[in-house]
């Protein structure tokens, strides 16, 4: 398996020569998984150093900077790359993705029990072969089946070593996860930034500032991600006509919600959804 294997929105390496189109330093555009089963690998994330030592796994989301990335001669693993809108495809919900990435974004390295290298080790594999059988009937929906068992064992194993640790978030990730609650059970209704910031009994500026320094987008930018991350959900998959999707989402009239998901995604909804058969 020492040929990358790439396929639309994932892709699985199992060496650093094999990413070799990939010039440092970078800016990550899509989600980074690195599994170290023997040797190690070292890189400098936002500039600071990190070493993957055997049995240990890194997990990063777009837009960390790596820098200075090398990998031992006798390096065993593999690398895993996700573009983002895949797992929100699969994932519509960011308080998957939120909560724990606040821990992990100053802690990107954890040690991985044996059982929980094999674990990943085995997806990755399932997940290798998968990419190379473009052909077979279905193959979307195995690799697309395969990509949530990888996102949901990552996810088990960083929870479990949440409960393990002492850390506790600071009162701005608090703030910001009590936000991402919020916007999950109100964005259907409410895309004022005004609404979120009284119920966090603060300033929009203040909340927006805060968001903004933690998770590079503002709270205005939060809310339109999640809006049109679910427009997008419905036009692929819900079979609801533009005019009914305008409704739901709490738009005024269709014209009004088309002008709004252009303005974000460059296309109409009427293109978005003919792109996407």
């Amino acid at each position: 398996m020492n040929k990358a294997l790439i396929s639309e929105n994932i892709s699985v390496f199992r060496s650093l020569n094999d990413i070799s189109f990939v010039k440092f330093p970078c800016r990550l555009e899509w989600m980074l998984l690195v599994v170290c089963v023997r040797g190690s690998v070292s890189a400098r994330i936002d500039l600071t150093a990190r070493t993957l030592s055997p049995y240990s796994i890194m997990v990063l989301r777009p837009g960390h900077t790596v820098d200075e990335c090398v990998e031992s001669a006798d390096f065993d693993g593999f690398f895993i790359l996700v573009h983002e809108e895949k797992l929100h495809r699969l994932l519509p919900s960011m308080k998957y993705l939120v909560p724990y990435s606040l821990y992990f974004m100053n802690n990107p390295v954890i040690e991985l029990k044996p059982e929980e290298v094999a674990s990943l080790s085995s997806i990755c594999s399932m997940l290798t072969t998968k990419l190379s059988e473009r052909e077979r009937p279905f193959h979307d929906m195995a690799v697309n089946a395969l990509v949530q068992l990888l996102f949901y064992d990552t996810l088990g194993i960083y929870t479990l070593h949440t409960g393990n640790e002492t850390y506790r978030r600071s009162r701005r990730e608090e703030m910001m996860g009590t936000f991402i609650d919020l916007v999950e059970q109100n964005y259907r209704r409410e895309r004022s930034v005004l609404y979120y910031a009284q119920k966090l009994c603060v300033t929009p500026k203040h909340l927006s500032a805060v968001l903004k320094e933690i998770s590079g987008k503002t709270a205005g930018e939060w809310i339109d991600y999640r809006v049109v991350l679910e427009a997008k959900t419905m036009l692929r998959s819900s079979g609801l006509t533009i005019q009914e999707i305008s409704l739901e989402l709490n738009f005024s009239n269709q014209s009004f919600f088309g002008k709004y998901f252009k303005h974000h995604t460059g296309k109409s909804p009427r293109e978005f959804r003919a792109s996407s058969l």
